[in-house]
Formats: structure tokens, C-alpha cells, sequence
């Protein structure tokens, strides 16, 4: 699968450190130039703000709208190619040695999105997979299956945050299919399927760019590592004051009861992929 990195021109560091990185995984990858949205005069995707506010108690800024408008182009370039999956790269990481192998194994897992860089909120108990794993229960229990739900259920996060399947790859990795998938785009794999998604999701945006997966509808089978590979380096950001806005206005407080997202679309397509009875 052909890689792209998306690196701004005034960061050679971040280029350097992660071309030596690659390098050294004989992995061949495309530079993107990120938009600086520090420039003026770069053209950034619209953003729907008071949607934004009400969903995510803060306002958007445009470092990370300039972001959003970097993965997009990496997306659209993507759908320009006859390849089946990309895998997409941000500049601030360290890069695991196993990376070539998850990408050798991605087709195989018919997955349309893998995010190798989070596993956040899950909670990822090593025991619980590795006896789940070892068993015969890789797919998560039907709901009257009381005993093996609770063990299940070990894994995941509040009531709506769900893993659906395991799957132990050859190189000791478990990849948990889920909904939602967690946040953070530092490193993911992407099928053509779900790039489309998300440049169609994208076209009314109220969300970071990292939580499109999570309000992308369609049929999309979403996945992370148990153990991330691509890590942030926890360098200097490039997207300030995203962070330690303050309390939002009152009518946005008024607001989010009944204006919050509740991703209805995508649950509903998560119930058609997955059935009623494994939710």
C-alpha cells in the first residue's frame, strides 16, 4: 500500500526524524506538504462552528482545521490511485519495527479503517485478551450470553463503546473491531471505502478531523491496535489553542442537550454490520 506523510514545510525536524525511521523499515513513502494554516491565505474547509461548540465545548481554531484540510487532501490524492488501502502518516511519531508486518495483514482482515496510533477510552486488560483470544470467543457474545458478556464487556467503555471481534495477528498483535474507534490521526490504515466516506462526511465538518470516523456512516469495519505502534512524540505542537478555551458560552451549554450529536447514522449502520443481538 503506498504511505503518505503529511509533513509542513517549516518542520525539516519532523521530516528528518521520521524519514530515518522508515528508512531504516525499508518503507517508501509520499511526502504531503500539510496546509499551514498559519498562512492567511491557504484556503481552509468550512467549518459548521456553532455545531462544532455544541458537540465538543470549544471552538475550533484554524491549526486544527489546517489539519483536517491536510488528511482531506491526503484522501482525495489517495482515491486517485488504483490501490486498496493507504496508510497515512503525521510527522510528530516514533514508528514501531512491526509496521511493515501490519500492513502485510490488513487485506486479510477485510477492515476498512485500523488506527495504530490509540486504543483510548478501551480499556485494553492484557489477561482478558489473551484468554478470549486463545478461546473460542474472538466474536463478542450475543446479549443472553450473560457470563461470557460480562468478560467481554472487561474490554470496552461505557455502554455504547463496543469491540466486536478480535483478531490475533501473526506477530503477537490484537487488533480489536470496534465502534466508536478511538481518536487521535497520528498513524492509520484506510481502505478506499472509507476515504470516500469520509471526504462525503467531511463536506459538513463540526468535528477535529480525528473523530470522522466516528460520525462516517456506511457499512465501514473500524478497528485499533491493542497496543499502538505509531506513538507521538509529545514534541511542540503546531496547533495552538485548541486547549484551555474556558467555559463556553451559556447558550451553547443550553444547547447541547438537544443539538449534540447523538451519531444516530452511524449506530444504525453499526447495527446492520454487526446485528442486534452483539450490540
Amino acid at each position: 500500500m503506498d504511505i503518505y506523510l503529511i509533513n509542513l514545510e517549516r518542520r525539516p525536524d519532523r521530516l528528518s526524524h521520521v524519514t530515518q525511521q522508515l528508512d531504516r523499515l525499508q518503507l517508501p513513502f509520499e511526502l504531503f506538504r500539510a496546509i499551514d494554516a498559519q498562512n492567511e491565505n491557504v484556503e481552509l474547509p468550512a467549518v459548521q462552528h456553532d455545531r462544532f461548540v455544541v458537540n465538543h465545548k470549544k471552538f475550533p481554531v484554524r491549526g486544527e482545521i489546517g489539519c483536517a484540510a491536510s488528511h482531506i487532501g491526503v484522501w482525495k490524492r489517495f482515491l486517485e490511485t488504483d490501490e486498496e488501502y493507504a496508510l497515512v502518516l503525521e510527522d510528530d511519531i516514533n514508528i514501531g519495527d512491526e509496521l511493515p508486518l501490519i500492513q502485510d495483514q490488513m487485506q486479510s482482515l477485510g477492515l476498512d479503517f485500523l488506527n495504530l496510533s490509540s486504543n483510548a477510552p478501551y480499556t485494553v486488560d492484557g489477561s482478558t485478551l489473551s484468554e478470549l483470544c486463545t478461546s473460542t470467543a474472538s466474536e463478542r457474545p450475543k446479549f443472553f450470553q450473560r457470563s461470557a458478556r460480562r468478560k467481554w464487556s472487561i474490554l470496552e467503555w461505557r455502554r455504547r463503546w463496543r469491540i466486536f471481534r478480535l483478531h490475533p495477528l501473526a506477530n503477537g498483535h490484537i487488533v480489536c473491531e470496534c465502534d466508536p474507534a478511538p481518536a487521535l490521526g497520528s498513524g492509520y490504515i484506510i481502505s478506499r471505502k472509507a476515504a470516500q466516506a469520509f471526504m462525503t462526511t467531511a463536506e459538513q465538518l463540526y468535528f477535529p478531523i480525528d473523530l470522522i470516523w466516528r460520525f462516517s456512516p456506511g457499512k465501514l469495519r473500524q478497528a485499533f491496535l491493542a497496543r499502538p505502534i505509531v506513538t507521538q512524540t509529545q514534541q511542540d505542537s503546531d496547533i495552538s489553542g485548541r486547549f484551555d478555551q474556558g467555559r463556553i458560552a451559556l447558550k451553547y451549554r443550553l444547547m447541547r442537550p438537544i443539538l449534540k450529536s447523538r451519531r444516530l447514522r452511524r449506530r444504525i449502520d453499526v447495527l446492520r454490520l454487526y446485528g442486534f443481538l452483539r450490540h
